[in-house]
């Protein structure tokens, strides 16, 4: 292995930890994984804002949903689609699962390690 060819391992490496790293991103991964249709980036705002405040859907406020579409938009989905791991079509607001090795809830139970070393053989 030369060196360029480590530098560009460790890079993407630290960049699987900084996007696999984020419990919430994983919560999209979960959501978006093993479904056909893409989600309305609205509704995963609610349901990440009902799984994070440990609520029903119901309870979820428009403050708490708005505030996660706005992050989901700008920060979350981007990072996640720039890897590959999901499709975003800003448009219309949607997103659907990409190239994923892990479906629903397993990314959520295997520690990030694991699913680090499950992306990386993909």
């Amino acid at each position: 292995m030369t060196i360029s060819q480590t530098a560009t391992t460790d890079r993407d490496l630290g960049d699987a930890f900084d996007i696999l790293g984020s419990h919430r991103r994983r919560l999209v991964l979960a959501r978006v994984s093993g479904v056909d249709e893409a989600v309305p980036i609205g509704r995963l705002a609610t349901e990440l804002a009902s799984a994070e405040g440990e609520k029903p859907l119901e309870a979820v406020t428009m403050a708490e949903r708005d505030r996660n579409k706005v992050r989901l938009h700008h920060a979350d989905i981007p990072a996640l689609a720039a890897a590959g791991l999901v499709h975003y079509n800003p448009q219309r607001r949607l997103v659907s699962a990409g190239e994923l090795p892990l479906e629903g809830e397993e990314w959520l139970e295997m520690p990030v390690v694991e699913a680090l070393e499950a992306w990386n053989r993909h």
